[in-house]
């Protein structure tokens, strides 16, 4: 599908996810592809980026069909103690708010 390269889509979130964190879930909106298929076709679509993003990501994920995205797809992120994070604008990056005590990205 030239509207979504699986690989692609793993290799953007795997260059763009923070250290120590891992993809929980990947969001598509078939809705913005414009694509007509069938909704059979669409979990087949589903199954097989879920298989090549758990190979690519090393993540057990999951794949959501979500039209609320403004994009094509998106993705969540948690840290390695399964806590989702939270970002700080100012510094530009997120940081895990159960273990920030112990293994702090900031200098608080």
């Amino acid at each position: 599908m030239s509207e979504l390269d699986y690989r692609e889509v793993a290799k953007e979130i795997d260059e763009d996810r923070p250290d120590g964190f891992s993809v929980s879930a990947i969001h598509v909106n078939f809705e913005i592809m414009d694509l007509d298929i069938q909704d059979r076709v669409r979990e087949r679509v589903c199954d097989r980026l879920k298989d090549t993003a758990t190979y690519y990501l090393n993540d057990d994920l999951e794949i959501v069909q979500d039209s609320s995205i403004d994009d094509k797809w998106t993705y969540d992120i948690v840290h390695q103690c399964g806590t989702e994070p939270m970002f700080d604008a100012k510094n530009d990056e997120y940081y895990c708010p159960i273990c920030k005590d112990e293994q702090s990205v900031f200098d608080y």
